[in-house]
């Protein structure tokens, strides 16, 4: 009889433990109200509104993602990614808050939040809501992607960075949107000949490169013509090779990734948000070590993309173009303005007469001003808001540099994804310029 009466009340508790989650749910989602499109549509220019994308980043860049018809972000929409409030960092919620404030998300707003998988909005609108926020609405915008009339907007390039679940279906041996088929490498990249961070596990079959690999010292800039085609050979890398590249940071990846394009490689793409995108996902990760495979021909005559990365003196031509054209410093402002020279190894500080501040981050190891705080690449109209400022328009001649190539060489990847087109990167950067006799050097901040 007690074992009966034990297994009634256990059926019981069930039945209203899993009633009351229900019920929790439901009233989760009744707090927020669905707006329709016809209403959305009619507000997408009223400064009382604020559209808001919740799905990953590279949704939001072009990529057709949980089964939306077309991809992109409604016009106008800033974004806010649900994954993003699960980021460990210290003060979590005050960076989050600070964020949406500065993207207009603001509580005197009516806030509009969008998915497509009807569960990151509501993530979202949770968190908003424990902050303030009581003026949210959601919304489905897969009924918007259906209507051909309705604006969107994807990046010229979107498909430069990839998502992890498109990295993981062409190991599948999917055929995942835009891949147009044939031989495909997958490479880890970080400095070192052993790499900790390969051998604490990268993504299956990914082999490691090290980015001594394709500069050298004392100016780290890339290697001749000839050998870096040796490079690609070594690492089974033809023009026609689907090339995918990610780090645990990715800085790295988009210094291999820009060369690779100035070599002649047709299809480069690298993971958005590097290893931690991956891991996000809940895929696998292995740990043994996956050995180069050589082939004997490149395909090409390298560079095939002469333009993409300049030397000294294209880039006293660029300063030389006042009007027509920007050297673009992409290094912390202590580092443009002469307070440091930022790294332990070039004595000089200051910048190269004329060049303009295009952001970077708080020291040489960050690009904080470009990502997103999971690390994903920051929304073009933000990017474009605060080049404005200082004269760096998509119109004109642009060519990045920073210290040694690195961080501009992932910031003219992102402009390539937005789809600047006369854009290149100073391989020289300021390590070159400030060890050449006779250039001329600014210090302090530059009258405006």
């Amino acid at each position: 009889m007690k074992r009966l009466i034990s297994i009634i009340l256990a059926v019981l508790f069930g039945v209203t433990f899993f009633a009351g989650c229900s019920q929790n749910k439901q009233t989760s989602n009744l707090k927020f109200k669905e707006i329709k499109t016809e209403e959305l549509k009619n507000n997408l220019e009223n400064k009382d509104y604020v559209i808001v994308d919740t799905r990953i980043n590279d949704a939001y860049n072009g990529w057709k993602l949980d089964g939306v018809k077309r991809g992109g972000h409604i016009k106008g929409a800033t974004d806010f990614a649900a994954n993003w409030i699960d980021v460990d960092v210290a003060n979590k919620d005050s960076k989050l808050l600070e964020i949406a404030k500065n993207k207009g998300i603001t509580p005197d707003k009516n806030v509009v939040l969008y998915d497509a998988n009807g569960k990151d909005a509501l993530k979202v609108a949770e968190f908003l809501s424990k902050n303030g926020y009581n003026k949210i609405y959601i919304y489905d915008v897969k009924k918007w992607a259906e209507d051909e009339s309705l604006p969107m907007v994807s990046y010229k390039n979107y498909h430069m960075l990839v998502p992890a679940v498109w990295v993981k279906d062409l190991i599948d041996g999917k055929n995942p949107e835009t891949y147009s088929g044939g031989p495909v490498k997958i490479f880890e990249v970080s400095w070192g000949e052993e790499s900790k961070d390969y051998n604490n596990g990268h993504i299956p079959g990914a082999v490691h490169i090290n980015t001594d690999e394709v500069e050298e010292g004392p100016m780290w800039n890339r290697l001749s013509d000839d050998r870096l085609e040796k490079f690609a050979l070594n690492n089974g890398i033809t023009a026609d090779t689907t090339v995918v590249l990610y780090g645990t940071d990715s800085m790295a990846a988009f210094r291999v990734a820009a060369i690779l394009k100035y070599m002649g490689v047709k299809d480069i793409r690298v993971l958005n948000g590097g290893l931690s995108a991956w891991v996000r996902e809940g895929y696998q990760l292995e740990t043994k070590k996956n050995l180069k495979t050589p082939v004997q021909s490149f395909g090409a005559k390298v560079p095939v993309n002469k333009d993409y990365i300049i030397d000294l003196e294209e880039a006293k031509e660029i300063l030389n173009d006042k009007q027509g054209s920007c050297l673009v410093d992409i290094r912390s402002w202590e580092e443009y303005i002469g307070k440091t020279s930022g790294y332990d190894y070039i004595k000089g500080k200051g910048r190269p007469q004329g060049a303009v501040w295009g952001h970077a981050g708080t020291d040489p190891n960050n690009l904080q001003d470009f990502r997103n705080i999971d690390n994903t690449m920051r929304n073009a109209d933000e990017i474009l808001a605060f080049w404005k400022e200082w004269g760096i328009t998509p119109d004109k001649r642009l060519s990045f540099y920073c210290g040694t190539g690195w961080r501009a060489a992932e910031v003219l990847w992102y402009a390539d994804v937005m789809g600047l087109e006369n854009i290149s990167l100073y391989d020289g950067g300021w390590n070159e310029w400030s060890n050449t006799k006779g250039l001329p050097i600014e210090v302090g901040e530059p009258k405006r």
